[in-house]
């Protein structure tokens, strides 16, 4: 027999996940995707998911981890790799240039970075996971480009997966966040960012759960999911959006 261990297990490394299609009263809702049993769909202003019906489709690999995560109150404070070339700045109005990849959350020092340590860009396929009517909804609001980053916090307990995508204007991020929405359990935030967050069933045996937050940032639309041995709190979550919000806001 093995001897057992009190050391939490880690996070698993991002894996494909189902998508899903779902279809309400208000008309045709599209997923936008899918993670720890999460159904995610965009759909009217009217829409609600007590007004769904989710149908199983195909799944297919996501080209970047949807899952999420937060920071404790005491990580250690978030630095720039300093290999990094990558560049943006940000506009009046919440215009942002350069390399989307600039914006994204800054891992701790600390931290363990899946691939990429400046992040990975994506297409609008990527983003839909090559679901066409996925694509062609991101089409419909200006989509441009996406990037993500995962990374697992030094105690191995917490993954953290911030995702960005950028939109032709402001009010066209607005829109695909107002009616973007997820399968779960809703959590209050509060805060001064506009933000959903929902709480999510663990696919996994070494994790606790899942939960996503949704928000914008002028032409940016922002998805963070933690993934970890303990359930995130309102207030790290709230902290770790005010961390993207501020990045995104400022450049800084």
């Amino acid at each position: 027999m093995q001897p057992q261990s009190d050391t939490p297990a880690r996070p698993a490394r991002p894996a494909a996940r189902g998508l899903l299609i779902a279809a309400g009263a208000a008309g045709l809702v599209l997923l936008i995707g899918a993670t720890a049993g999460a159904v995610v769909v965009l759909g009217s202003s009217s829409s609600s998911s007590s007004g769904t019906a989710a149908v199983r489709a195909v799944s297919s690999p996501s080209a970047v981890p949807a899952t999420a995560s937060a920071t404790p109150s005491d990580s250690p404070t978030p630095a720039p790799t300093p290999s990094s070339t990558v560049r943006g700045k940000v506009k009046s109005g919440g215009i942002h240039t350069g390399d989307l990849r600039y914006f994204l959350l800054e891992p701790p020092a600390d931290a363990e970075v899946y691939g990429d340590e400046d992040g990975t860009e994506l297409t609008r396929s990527d983003v839909a996971n090559d679901v066409a009517s996925v694509k062609s909804a991101l089409g419909t609001y200006g989509f441009k480009t996406g990037v993500s980053r995962t990374y697992l916090t030094a105690d191995g307990d917490t993954q953290i997966t911030a995702k960005l995508a950028r939109f032709s204007s402001p009010a066209n991020a607005t829109a695909y966040y107002s009616r973007l929405y997820f399968g779960g359990t809703r959590i209050t935030l509060g805060g001064s960012h506009p933000a959903k967050a929902y709480r999510l069933s663990s696919s996994s045996a070494e994790s606790t759960g899942s939960v996503i937050v949704v928000s914008h940032q002028g032409d940016v639309h922002i998805t963070l999911s933690v993934t970890g041995a303990k359930t995130p709190g309102a207030g790290q979550l709230r902290r770790l959006l005010d961390q993207q919000y501020e990045r995104l806001a400022t450049g800084r």
